[in-house]
């Protein structure tokens, strides 16, 4: 695993959970003392401040992904790394979706509340665009040094832009792309 790409990426795979963070602030902000504690000291109780800073968190964390991406398809081309540095990310992230969508749809009851579904929803999409990427990163530097074809991976591809398949051809993905270089270097072993 590439420790510099996993570490460039820290902020996508955080971008859920501070998505919940965010809200759990506005929501529970006059409940729990540190919520209170965050909007007044940091936001001076300016929900619009805070939701400003959520907005410029993922526009920051999208510019980095977008440079990852373009560092890890054309510098560093490790197609294994990509994958198993994608895979966790899909995994860790797991937990947030789950919350995510269980508040998406228990805030659907209320109508004052279903402006945060959508945000949520949104969220949710660009978390997914966000944490595809590196699987793409990925397929790229596979199919360029003739680890995989395309046509093995077009699926893959497609289901990155899947809610929860995008995990599942993650993984399968890793695994094949596992294999397949092992079989290369065996290969190359043997000659």
């Amino acid at each position: 695993m590439n420790k510099k790409l996993f570490v460039l990426s820290i902020p996508t795979l955080l971008s859920p959970y501070i998505a919940i963070f965010t809200l759990a602030v506005v929501f529970l902000s006059t409940k729990v003392k540190l919520f209170e504690a965050i909007m007044e000291s940091i936001f001076q109780n300016d929900g619009l401040l805070l939701i400003a800073a959520l907005v410029i968190y993922f526009l920051l964390t999208f510019a980095l992904c977008i440079a990852t991406f373009f560092i890890s398809t054309f510098k560093f081309c490790d197609a294994l790394s990509a994958a198993k540095n994608a895979m966790l990310i899909k995994l860790i992230q797991i937990p947030a979706y789950v919350v995510i969508f269980v508040l998406g749809v228990v805030m659907t009851i209320a109508i004052w509340t279903i402006p945060f579904t959508i945000a949520l929803f949104w969220i949710d999409c660009l978390c997914l665009f966000l944490t595809s990427l590196p699987v793409i990163s990925s397929i790229i530097c596979a199919v360029r040094h003739g680890t995989m074809k395309f046509q093995e991976v077009i699926w893959v591809i497609i289901l990155q832009f899947v809610f929860c398949a995008d995990v599942v051809a993650a993984i399968i993905y890793y695994k094949r792309l596992k294999e397949a270089t092992l079989n290369a270097d065996q290969m190359l072993a043997d000659q």
